[in-house]
């Protein structure tokens, strides 16, 4: 007796498993986790699926999400060096951690945006609508904030060293531990603002407006004739008054 022939697809391979292409998961995913997408245009994957998405330890090195929609995404320690976020849509969206250095936001919708300890260094705002957005324990150094728009941008203990803020509105704010250290703030408006454990040293303040802001808990760095002038109409502390009139030649007797 013969034996039976073996069964026509006895030599199939085992289906094949998930896909690993990260383009691929972007358009059908919603978590994801450990992505490269370094230098990738994730416009086309990203609209065949709009839901709210979660990034975590992702990268986006010069990723392209020119006007991307992006609306709710909330980004974990993810990596976004020289990234293209022109025009996106980041309404709500939570960057937690990472690095963004580099980016570009120019004319981003960034309305109600969290950064919490992120690297944001030499970022492009220009133009982004910026209301209500929140950035805490940042790294700002070098970031270019100048022509955002929006009200109620906070700030809170982020280093914007050398960044350049040029006609800036903080009006109202109440500004804690922010290092403005050789920052550009010629015109920015500090009118009735209080600024707390914040270093203005070697600023540029050309301009500026400082009438009722609290300056008594900043530090001002060398209070020299000219820089007072700079910070006319503002609330200075006694020892603060001291410098200027020590400036001046005068000798304070109490």
């Amino acid at each position: 007796m013969t034996d039976a022939p073996p069964p026509f697809n006895s030599h199939d391979t085992d289906p094949a498993g998930p896909t690993s292409d990260p383009l691929a998961l972007l358009a059908t995913e919603t978590e994801l986790t450990g992505l490269d997408f370094t230098g990738l245009d994730l416009r086309p994957a990203l609209s065949r699926n709009q839901h709210p998405r979660t990034f975590t330890r992702c990268t986006f090195t010069e990723a392209n999400l020119r006007g991307a929609q992006l609306a709710e995404t909330v980004f974990t320690d993810c990596t976004a060096t020289a990234a293209n976020f022109t025009g996106a849509l980041l309404d709500q969206v939570r960057w937690q951690g990472g690095s963004a250095a580099g980016a570009n936001f120019t004319d981003a919708d960034c309305t109600d945006l969290t950064c919490d300890g992120a690297d944001l260094a030499n970022t492009k705002w220009a133009g982004a609508l910026l209301t209500d957005a929140t950035f805490a324990g940042c790294r700002m150094i070098g970031a270019r904030l100048t022509g955002h728009r929006g009200l109620g941008l906070n700030l809170t203990r982020c280093n914007l060293a050398v960044a350049n803020l040029n006609g800036l509105s903080l009006r109202g704010s109440h500004l804690v531990g922010i290092r403005f250290t050789e920052a550009d703030l010629g015109g920015a408006d500090f009118r009735d603002t209080t600024l707390e454990d914040c270093r203005l040293a070697e600023a540029n303040l050309r301009a500026a407006d400082f009438t009722g802001a609290d300056l008594r808990d900043a530090d001002l760095g060398e209070l020299t004739i000219a820089t007072a002038a700079q910070f006319r109409g503002a609330v200075i502390s006694p020892s603060q008054a001291a410098q200027i009139c020590a400036a001046l030649g005068l000798n304070v007797i109490d």
